[in-house]
């Protein structure tokens, strides 16, 4: 998430939150030296990805698809009323614990405006560096068609 607080500390500055219930009300925190602080939820806007290069775990936060886990496959651009804009083309992915990520077999294309990217652990990422490569390869086939 990107992180302004109108002040010297938050400057658009890029930080992990998570969301916590504290004292009865959900709250936006953020974990500095083991502790945890809150984040007025004003100063916090989504990171959007790079369509042509965030390959990381992704979270759509906007429209039908809001909640769920989803991975880069490819980008394409569209043009609405003169303006070209990149389309991500996303597949759904189901998180575990210490084991790679599930394919679900749901794909579908967003914009980035409508995607946050999301923490991912070292452990995680190796863990499903490879869990793409297929899928882009087949993209990629396509595009050059």
């Amino acid at each position: 998430m990107v992180v302004n607080d109108g002040g010297d500390t938050y400057n658009n500055r890029e930080i992990a939150v998570s969301i916590a219930k504290v004292e009865g009300s959900v709250s936006i925190r953020h974990y500095v030296y083991n502790a945890s602080k809150g984040l007025a939820p004003a100063w916090v806007s989504p990171k959007s990805p790079n369509p042509l290069r965030d390959n990381g775990i992704l979270m759509v936060v906007k429209g039908d698809h809001c909640g769920k886990y989803v991975r880069r496959i490819h980008h394409r651009y569209h043009e609405d009323n003169g303006n070209k804009q990149a389309l991500v083309l996303l597949a759904v992915v189901k998180k575990g614990d210490g084991v790679p990520d599930t394919l679900t077999g749901e794909q579908f294309e967003l914009g980035p405006d409508s995607l946050c990217i999301a923490v991912e652990s070292n452990e995680d990422k190796k863990l499903n560096g490879n869990l793409m490569d297929s899928l882009r390869a087949t993209a990629r086939d396509r595009k050059r068609r």
